[in-house]
């Protein structure tokens, strides 16, 4: 007794461990949004590349730059043509430049648009891409508290078969003091009562760890544990569905976009750059005019000059006129693999579509098979009770008339549950968790 009093007080102390919280679905997938790591890292994600749309639409703006530098000048000399004659120059000491120059592209051929574009394209794929982690998750947590809310059912079958197998087997004791029941019989009988124990054991133990998966799901400490609260109403058995706006075919969708996109800017590789600049630029002294003014008579021309500049600047890549040709049929090849993965992702996920919406409408008439053998095996149950108390029928009827009573029970809970978990796997499909 001392042994079963320490070991009552452990697992009194280990259940206290474990804060217990009660959320319905809508507060799991919205705590979920907030917690879940895979979820927060898809929004990150999503804020990079919207901010990648910002950083590509600043080739629209002008590009301007500004150097200013002061220098010391000195060690100078000049000789003649053939080497000869070297002579030192007495140069001015300290020199100067300040320089400031923009520039705007005006054509490029449509590269800059297209970057534009495609990291509009890029930021939509990100979008598409936490919405699709959001789903999964939410997916994650509605599977994962219905088999939670299945176990508690199946223990509270359990429990309530566990009761009356105690009833019964008060009922046998009382009839075997009178000596009209046999002990072998009350020994199969409490064999029956140990079965539905350890079967309640082994559902305790997984409701505990599919109970630690939903925190970790949503996001939670692991000495948190969440009772799910779910709502068990059925839904219309004939809801209507659609998986246009899948994320797999949205994603594929957008990645065949961003390849055509990606086939412009390659094309418009081919075609020259045109720019505006203009510019300004402060230097003194010029060694050159220094000491061309020197030698020309003129003086030390020893100043500063300042000059400005305007105009329009072309320049070309000549190597793309015979290597573009080669990125172009790699993009056009990136292009036609886009588009067939976009009809396979449209096939894939109309067939995932069809068999689910398939599973839901079998799932209600395996209900209604499950709730028409319920009755019977209940019948059948009460019958062979009847008949046993009566010494018509032997321990084996009416060990199989309750075992035959269990699984029906069972049969009837699981199915009602495989309604609601096809329906949540066709949101799942159909993205509107």
């Amino acid at each position: 007794m001392k042994k079963l009093s320490i070991l009552s007080g452990i697992l009194c102390i280990h259940a206290l461990s474990f804060a217990q919280r009660q959320m319905t679905l809508q507060q799991m997938f919205s705590a979920a949004d907030s917690l879940n790591a895979t979820v927060r890292a898809a929004d990150f994600g999503l804020q990079e590349a919207r901010a990648g749309v910002e950083v590509a639409r600043n080739a629209y703006l002008p590009s301007i730059q500004a150097s200013a530098n002061v220098s010391w000048i000195g060690l100078g000399y000049s000789m003649d043509r053939d080497f000869t004659n070297s002579l030192d120059e007495q140069l001015p000491s300290f020199g100067n430049n300040i320089a400031i120059q923009a520039s705007q592209v005006v054509f490029a051929g449509g590269k800059i648009r297209n970057g534009v574009h495609a990291a509009e394209l890029g930021s939509q794929l990100a979008e598409v891409q936490a919405r699709t982690s959001r789903n999964e998750v939410r997916y994650l947590i509605a599977a994962t508290s219905l088999e939670i809310t299945k176990l508690h059912n199946q223990i509270t079958t359990i429990q309530s078969n566990i009761d009356l197998t105690q009833r019964v087997l008060s009922q046998m004791q009382t009839r075997y003091a009178e000596g009209t029941v046999l002990k072998s019989d009350i020994s199969r009988y409490e064999l029956l009562l140990k079965n539905l124990e350890f079967a309640k054991t082994k559902l305790e133990s997984a409701i505990d760890i599919m109970t630690s998966k939903l925190s970790m799901a949503i996001g939670l400490p692991q000495d948190v544990r969440v009772s799910p609260l779910m709502d068990l109403s059925l839904p219309d058995q004939n809801s209507g569905f659609s998986a246009d706006n899948a994320p797999a075919i949205r994603a594929a969708g957008l990645a065949k976009d961003l390849s055509e996109t990606q086939l412009k800017i390659t094309r418009g590789e081919r075609l020259p750059n045109v720019a505006l600049f203009a510019g300004d630029t402060f230097n003194g002294p010029d060694v050159t005019t220094f000491i061309s003014g020197k030698m020309a008579g003129y003086g030390l021309l020893n100043k500063n000059f300042n000059f400005a500049t305007v105009g329009v600047g072309i320049s070309y890549d000549l190597d793309n006129l015979y290597k573009s040709s080669k990125k172009i049929r790699q993009s056009e090849a990136a292009l036609y693999k886009s588009r067939a993965e976009l009809d396979a992702a449209r096939e894939g996920i109309n067939l995932a579509l069809s068999a689910a919406q398939t599973e839901y409408r079998d799932a209600f008439t395996r209900l209604s098979i499950a709730s028409q053998a319920l009755s019977l095996a209940e019948v059948s149950y009460q019958q062979v009770s009847d008949r046993y108390s009566e010494g018509l029928a032997t321990i084996t009827d009416l060990l199989d008339a309750s075992s035959d009573k269990l699984e029906s029970e069972m049969a009837a809970i699981n199915a009602k549950i495989d309604i609601l978990a096809s329906y949540y796997k066709l949101q799942y499909i159909c993205a509107t968790l």
